[in-house]
């Protein structure tokens, strides 16, 4: 899911449907010629059934990024989880991996 930031930068949130099975986002400041490391919003999935992410940016300049996933805790079982973050204020990692 591509959305544009109330601040002009380009976020991009996805499902990673490869060990280990993320829910991901990238920024971009130059309207997506390039992009930013990965931010891991969840790494907790038990198998490559993740996905149909869809975000939305709050007026408080939070994302609420949705999902489906299974985890440990819920076992085969998948559910509708959601992630609340902030775009300033997370955490990346800079390997092509997450």
């Amino acid at each position: 899911m591509l959305n544009n930031l109330h601040d002009g930068r380009l976020c991009l949130t996805y499902g990673f449907r490869a060990y280990p099975y993320s829910i991901l986002a990238r920024l971009s400041t130059d309207n997506g010629k390039s992009w930013e490391p990965q931010i891991v919003l969840r790494k907790d999935g038990v198998d490559r059934d993740i996905g149909y992410v869809r975000s939305v940016q709050r007026p408080d300049g939070k994302m609420v990024t949705t999902y489906y996933i299974s985890d440990r805790e819920t076992g085969p079982e998948r559910y509708i989880g959601a992630t609340i973050w902030d775009p300033n204020k997370v955490s990346r990692i800079t390997s092509g991996k997450p």
